[in-house]
């Protein structure tokens, strides 16, 4: 596959943010004050149980490939979709803004390549 510049913007934007997300949580703490505080870790579960779901489904399948780029529910990539989600949540329960600045470039560069990734393997029956 013929790599573009494009291509090589969403990898250093998915490795940036790979750090981030990371290596931020090692320095914020959770304070569980509010209804925001429930919910964000509630999502985190949630993303959590779905993504793991997502390979269990790709070990039941014996571990083709095209299952970790197959829709779940409606979710394009859920496999992609899950951790950005999931950390995006984590930065609400840490009140940390790095945290979900990060987790936004991540999921700038991890959702476009996983996306890009699903087009070009076979469709599943």
């Amino acid at each position: 596959m013929k790599e573009t510049k494009q291509s090589h913007i969403y990898q250093i934007a998915e490795g940036i943010g790979r750090v981030g997300v990371v290596v931020l949580p090692l320095f914020s703490a959770i304070r569980l004050e509010g209804s925001l505080e429930w919910i964000a870790l509630v999502m985190m579960l949630l993303s959590l149980g779905f993504y793991a779901s997502g390979w269990i489904r790709y070990l039941r399948n014996e571990r083709e490939y095209r299952y970790l780029y197959t829709s779940m529910l409606g979710i394009p990539v859920p496999m992609a979709v899950m951790p950005v989600l999931y950390f995006m949540s984590a930065s609400l329960l840490l009140h940390s803004y790095p945290l979900m600045a990060c987790s936004l470039i991540f999921g700038i560069g991890h959702i476009p390549a996983s996306i890009r990734s699903q087009r070009s393997l076979p469709k599943i029956n």
